[in-house]
């Protein structure tokens, strides 16, 4: 509009300056002549204004078509876009900077159990036929000042709350490219232990992580990151934690004050961009620690992981496919002897459309020698190459941790995301213990989402 009023305003000074001395000096056809050309001017003035007024149109037309298209697609984003656009006065743009970001993220799950006593679940993962909360998950993150950064996240079941994570990041600079992190923090061992529960893509947990980790490992500590200044990504982290967690693998020592008693976790990771549109990471885990079984007794754990990304970026923007796997073994000394295990997951899953994504998984946990149950409340062991994930009560009070042997589980996945803020998602899953008859399962799975919900590292 600004362009088309300008042309129209200087041809009317032109007309108006110049058209009175034209007119004295011109005679006869000159005169003629002018005015001919003075309308001229004057027609493709006209000609440049409608020109102006179409192309205005259409790129109005064009703005809300791109407008509509945008709400189609993602109305969540675009709504807090339009939010986040809004002007905030001073007063609320301070008081916003002391106030955390909060989110709420509930996850339930229909069930169905073909026995009823399903084996090998985690604490969140659906227990019975029916209607299941696995976790209400409260997060409250933010920046404390320039130098330290506050994330907690509170998990709300039906039993009670947990503090899931609550630790404290370091923003400013340390010398070796170093970032501290201290608190209740889910431990860099392999990948899946730090994926809550809302970034992972099955509604249950793999049986090493169920066995090895129980639903997550978040000791008490203190952990340091170096990014080693490589051609690729290489990170190397190392932590000094408390052993008491709710973890069959590790335990408090009774002679507590003994630094060696600790649990200590060490985690490789490297990252490898093969292409743009094919990249993956591969990591090296160990921890190691006191178990708890009697004194000076300890627990060793191995893990390695792997994730691999396939995303054209032409063609298809939506497509990607993923393979996540982890690989875990595990040693300890307990009163019998010298006991191991080992256990491992694979899962492959497939974007085929914007909210749609399919999926399959098979994961394992087996022993040398399992854990028998001969009769009720009583334990007996074939020899003693098998380290126990469960607890049992044995003779007077005596605690055994182990696996009762080997077991395979075969899961398949169908997810819809309407939104980033939702999810539902169906799971078909088939238990193969050895002690056990076959068993299947069913699930479907609601996930929503309020708040600003900031990314986990993972």
């Amino acid at each position: 509009m600004g362009t088309r009023w300008f042309i129209t305003i200087l041809s009317t000074v032109i007309f108006t300056f110049c058209y009175p001395g034209i007119h004295e000096e011109a005679q006869g056809d000159e005169r003629d002549e002018l005015r001919k050309e003075i309308e001229q001017l004057r027609h493709q003035v006209e000609i440049m204004q409608r020109r102006l007024m179409e192309l205005e149109e259409k790129n109005r037309l064009l703005e809300e078509k791109a407008r509509k298209q945008e709400m189609e697609e993602e109305p969540g984003r675009v709504t807090s876009e339009v939010v986040s656009q809004r002007k905030e006065g001073f007063f609320q743009r301070f008081i916003g900077a002391f106030n955390p970001d909060i989110s709420v993220i509930g996850t339930f799950a229909a069930a169905y159990f073909s026995e009823d006593e399903p084996l090998g679940r985690a604490e969140a993962d659906p227990e019975n036929t029916g209607v299941n909360l696995q976790e209400i998950e409260v997060a409250f993150q933010g920046s404390v000042d320039p130098y330290f950064r506050f994330d907690s996240f509170f998990s709300i079941g039906r039993d009670g709350i947990e503090t899931e994570e609550a630790y404290a990041t370091t923003l400013l600079s340390l010398p070796l490219n170093l970032q501290v992190r201290a608190g209740i923090m889910r431990s860099k061992f392999g990948r899946i232990n730090l994926q809550h529960r809302e970034l992972q893509d099955f509604v249950t947990l793999p049986l090493p992580a169920v066995s090895f980790l129980g639903e997550h490992l978040n000791p008490v500590g203190v952990e340091f990151n170096f990014l080693i200044p490589l051609p690729w990504f290489l990170e190397l982290s190392a932590s000094v934690n408390n052993p008491e967690v709710e973890v069959a693998t590790f335990d408090r020592d009774e002679n507590a004050n003994n630094i060696g008693r600790l649990l200590y976790v060490f985690h490789l990771s490297n990252f490898f961009e093969l292409s743009d549109a094919l990249s993956f990471l591969l990591g090296g885990s160990f921890a190691t620690g006191s178990n708890g079984t009697e004194p000076g007794n300890r627990s060793n754990l191995y893990g390695v992981d792997l994730f691999a990304k396939y995303r054209p970026l032409r063609g298809n923007p939506y497509q990607e496919l993923w393979l996540q796997s982890e690989f875990m073994y595990r040693q300890a000394e307990v009163p019998r002897g010298n006991l191991d295990d080992w256990g491992a997951y694979a899962h492959l899953v497939y974007r085929f459309a914007k909210r749609w994504n399919a999926g399959f998984r098979f994961d394992f946990v087996d022993t040398g020698d399992p854990i028998k149950l001969e009769k009720e409340n009583e334990l007996e062991m074939e020899d003693i190459s098998g380290f126990i994930s469960r607890q049992h009560e044995h003779g007077e009070g005596e605690s055994i941790l182990g696996l009762f042997g080997r077991e395979k589980r075969y899961a398949f996945m169908l997810t819809f995301n309407p939104t980033e803020f939702s999810r539902i998602r169906l799971q078909y899953e088939i238990s193969d213990p050895v002690f056990e008859k076959l068993s299947h399962a069913v699930f479907l799975q609601f996930q929503y989402s309020i708040g600003p919900h900031g990314a986990h590292p993972f």
